[in-house]
Order: C-alpha cells, then structure tokens, then sequence
C-alpha cells in the first residue's frame, strides 16, 4: 500500500486480533486517530489502537484451546501448553508453553514460552519474560503498575557497527515500551569472540545500570552508567553497550564490538517497572 498524501505511515499488516501494525517504512509506529481513519480503520481511543474488524475468539476458544492445565483463570483465543494456578489470570490469545502462578495476572497475545511466577496484577508483554506481579496500590488499578521481570536479549556481529540484542534472538523483536512509566534496569552483557580475528574465547563484560521515563506518546529519557566489569584490554576485547530505543515502540540493549571479530552477545536484562495511571 501506498502512503496516503500528507501522512508519512502507512498500514502494514493485519493482526488475527484485528489489530493494524503501521510502519513508516522501516519502523513499526502506533497511528494517532487521524492516521488510522484515514485508512479506512476504525479507532479506539480508550485503547489508542487502530482495527479492521472486531475480534471474537468464540471459535478459538472451541478449537485451538488444547492441552492446557487450567486451575485458575482463562485461556482465550487459541492458548496452547499452558498452566494457570491460583485465580482470575489471563492469557490473550495465541499463546503456547506459557505458565501463570498467583492472582490476577495477564499474558498478552501472541507471547510465548513465558512465565509470571508469583504475585498479582502482573503482566507480560514480552517473549520469553518472567515477571513477579507487584500487586496494586491498595486498589484494583490496572495491571503491570508494579512488578519486576527478567528477559534475556542476544546477537552476533562481525565488526565495529553499534547492534541491538534481540529478544529471544526472534528476529526484529526487542523489549516492549510501557507508557506513562519509569523502568528501572540492570544489564548484564557479555560479549565472546567464536573466531575470527583475534582469539576465540576472548571476551568482555559490561554491566549497565539506569532507568527510564517513557510518556504517554512513548518518548523516553534514559539515565543510565555503564562499567567495564573486566576491563578493556584485559581480554583482549574492547566492547560497550547502552540500553535505548530501537523503534518508536521498543528498547533494548545496543552493543558495540571491534572490527573484523566475530563476537556472540548475550545480555540478561532485569526490569522494575513502577507505571502511572495518569498521563505523563
């Protein structure tokens, strides 16, 4: 499709939610009302998403929920291996070798192999996340305003260009931006020469610690340090990181290796989200 005259995003596709990803041609965006209807799509301003059509996931539900252990909570639109315990969690829909332990956690769609293992009100938005619900603020909220979460990030590079780690090394998949939010990080990143120039098994170990401010529209404001837990030189291998965006909606770890070495990232990444309901 082409861009309409006057917008530079475009619709790029349809998701099975209804949902329409746009793109500006290299990034995934989020449509602002306008955009979207322009389009032909119908907006939802108390969710600011864009849709073709209305989901129902009755069918889903009759035929693609299977092999699921469920003890507390529901599994909607096609949840496949999972396990619910305790009550009223959620998964959203196309979901497989999932876990939910506690109360009233949620699993977004199309998020696998993920785990909340304890704690309410949590949620996951990210492949391969584990969350620890942080509970509400003494009343029912929304979900995801407190809780911390592991994720683990990976890459490989072959010479000096800054590179994003990749969640769960699925491709163009990288950490979720949380509107009206401060999240705080620690990553630890090690990069290791698998050969090339250089030696193999020569590494680096960079640690990084910060946090950052995301608004309403997603604009982010990072502080953060960064140390050279072996340092420089005495691996043989002089590498850096930083956490910062990669597209209008994600964030991640970026590394930087050295010219012609081959060098294997990976980075475990740890998140405290603390998420305002009022818009900032």
């Amino acid at each position: 499709m082409d861009f309409k005259k006057g917008f530079n995003i475009k619709p790029k596709e349809v998701l099975r939610t209804g949902e329409i990803l746009f793109t500006d041609g290299t990034n995934d965006v989020i449509p602002n009302q306008s955009a979207c209807e322009s389009y032909g799509y119908k907006y939802n301003a108390a969710t600011g998403t864009c849709t073709a059509f209305d989901y129902d996931s009755t069918l889903d539900r009759k035929f693609n929920n299977i092999h699921n252990n469920v003890s507390g909570g529901v599994t909607d639109n096609g949840t496949q291996n999972a396990i619910l315990n305790g009550q009223k969690n959620v998964t959203k829909g196309n979901n497989f070798n999932n876990i939910i332990n506690g109360e009233f956690n949620e699993l977004e769609n199309s998020i696998n192999n993920s785990i909340i293992l304890g704690g309410s009100y949590g949620q996951v938005e990210n492949q391969g996340e584990v969350v620890i619900g942080g509970g509400g603020f003494g009343e029912v909220l929304g979900l995801g305003l407190s809780q911390q979460s592991f994720i683990q990030q990976s890459n490989k590079t072959t010479d000096a260009t800054e590179t994003a780690l990749l969640t769960q090394y699925l491709s163009t998949t990288y950490i979720q931006k949380v509107k009206n939010s401060v999240i705080g990080f620690e990553a630890n990143v090690i990069g290791v020469n698998f050969g090339g120039d250089g030696t193999a098994g020569e590494y680096g170990y960079v640690q990084l610690t910060g946090a950052v401010t995301f608004t309403n529209g997603l604009a982010s404001t990072y502080h953060q340090t960064s140390a050279n837990i072996v340092a420089p030189g005495t691996s043989g291998l002089n590498i850096s990181a930083e956490m910062k965006d990669v597209t209008a909606t994600s964030f991640g770890v970026h590394v930087t290796g050295l010219a012609e070495t081959r060098i294997q990232w990976t980075a475990s990444v740890k998140l405290w989200r603390n998420k305002l309901q009022i818009t900032i």
